[in-house]
This record gives C-alpha cells, sequence and structure tokens, in this order.
C-alpha cells in the first residue's frame, strides 16, 4: 500500500508538473490587447514644399488654424513651409475660376534663383492652390501685378501656368 501511494504521489507530481509546464506562456506569445487611442481632432491641410536635399516637390501635412480655406491663408502656409525669406508674395487675388499670384520683383522666384529652383517655387504655390482652393482651377503668376520675367521665364499677363 506504502508503494502505491509512493507511484500515486510521483504520478500526480509528474502530472502536475507536465500541466504547469504546458501552461507556461513565453513574453512573446502574449495576447496582445489594444491600447485605446484618442481619435485626434486636429483638422489639417496637405500643401507642397521644397526638400532642399533631393530638390524635389514634396507634400507636407500642416495644421489647419482655420475653417475657411482662402488664396491668401494657402499662399501664407506655402511661404511658411519654404523657409526662405527671399520668397515673397506680392498680392494673390482670385478672379472667377482663375488665381493671380504675384511675387515681388527683387525676391525669388525672380531673381537670384536657378531654373530648377524656380519650377519647384512656382509648382509649390501652383500645386497647393489647385488642391485647396475648390473654386480654382487655373494659376497665373506675375511680377508685382505685372506680366511675370524672370532670369528664366517670360509669361504674358493672363498666361495660364498650372490649370486643374
Amino acid at each position: 500500500m506504502r508503494h502505491y501511494i509512493k507511484m500515486l504521489l510521483w504520478v500526480g507530481g509528474l502530472i502536475g508538473c507536465i500541466l504547469t509546464m504546458g501552461c507556461e506562456v513565453s513574453p512573446n506569445e502574449l495576447p496582445a490587447t489594444p491600447l485605446p487611442t484618442q481619435k485626434s481632432t486636429m483638422k489639417t491641410l496637405s500643401i507642397y514644399t521644397i526638400d532642399s536635399d533631393t530638390m524635389t516637390l514634396v507634400p507636407v501635412t500642416v495644421k489647419k488654424n482655420t475653417k475657411k480655406l482662402t488664396p491668401e491663408y494657402i499662399t501664407s502656409l506655402v511661404e511658411d513651409s519654404l523657409d526662405d525669406e527671399t520668397v515673397r508674395v506680392y498680392s494673390v487675388e482670385q478672379e472667377q475660376d482663375r488665381l493671380i499670384l504675384s511675387f515681388y520683383r527683387d525676391g525669388k522666384p525672380m531673381i537670384n534663383c536657378s531654373k530648377k529652383m524656380e519650377n519647384l517655387i512656382l509648382d509649390c504655390f501652383a500645386n497647393s492652390l489647385l488642391d485647396n482652393i475648390k473654386s480654382c482651377k487655373k494659376i497665373i503668376f506675375r511680377c508685382e501685378d505685372e506680366p511675370y520675367k524672370s532670369e528664366h521665364y517670360s509669361f504674358k499677363i493672363n498666361e495660364v501656368y498650372a490649370s486643374e
């Protein structure tokens, strides 16, 4: 009988060990529990800027600080994103579906600007405005409200640079 009890205890211990080992869970096997996340209420919009390392046009997401998107607001966001105080907009106005953006004569892209950089600057403004201003279908560039004439390009007073 003693032998039977020892055998029973030994088998019980063995079964306990087996069950305990089978229940072990490694940290890598723990079930993933999703963390609660709060949905952001911050409104954003996309504009274009220049990646100076690759000299390419890149979209960026910026915080939207106003309820109504105006050509002036989008233009100011693009100016800020370029981070170049020599890129200055003289005026921006909308006439029906055309948006007319005029640059100062003494800054980029009018002077001291390579052809590639000039293209990138113009494309930043044109693409950002076309993407964000629903009523805008055409972009016209000027220099201080006169025809656009830089070191590389010359556009007539109402020549369309880009359109939807």
